[in-house]
């Protein structure tokens, strides 16, 4: 069962995505950089890039995640605060402990695609930078 499955398709998606998102905004540390973004956009956006990226059917044609980040120059605690507010939105949503550790991993791997100055880089089939 793929990741997208295990929390609940589209509707489950949409409903991380949604707590993410509240979650980043309302975030002392994260919630300034999304000051001026289209936040409806930016969470359709977010919806099919997880859902493509976590095994679902979306076929995603955005901006790879380097470039949509570089301008932003996130630094090492800004993507592990990232990384503990996905984990507390599914763990929010109900998501099972194995479906978080599971997102955790493939988070970690987008590591050196998002952060900046970041070495190493990602080389596997399915790429996320690729999919973005």
């Amino acid at each position: 069962m793929s990741l997208f499955e295990a929390l609940g398709g589209e509707r489950g998606i949409r409903r991380f995505v949604d707590e993410l998102g509240r979650r980043l905004v309302d975030d002392a540390e994260l919630g300034p950089l999304f000051a001026g973004v289209d936040g409806e956009g930016l969470q359709r956006h977010r919806e099919h890039y997880f859902s493509a990226v976590l095994g679902g059917p979306e076929l995603y044609s955005g901006r790879g995640l380097r470039e949509a980040h570089r301008h932003l120059g996130i630094d090492d605690a800004q993507f592990d605060r990232f990384a503990t507010i996905a984990d507390e939105a599914l763990a929010a949503i109900d998501a099972g402990a194995d479906v978080v550790a599971d997102v955790r991993d493939l988070l970690s791997r987008l590591r050196p695609v998002v952060v900046a100055g970041a070495s190493g880089s990602i080389s596997r089939p399915g790429d996320p930078d690729r999919l973005a």
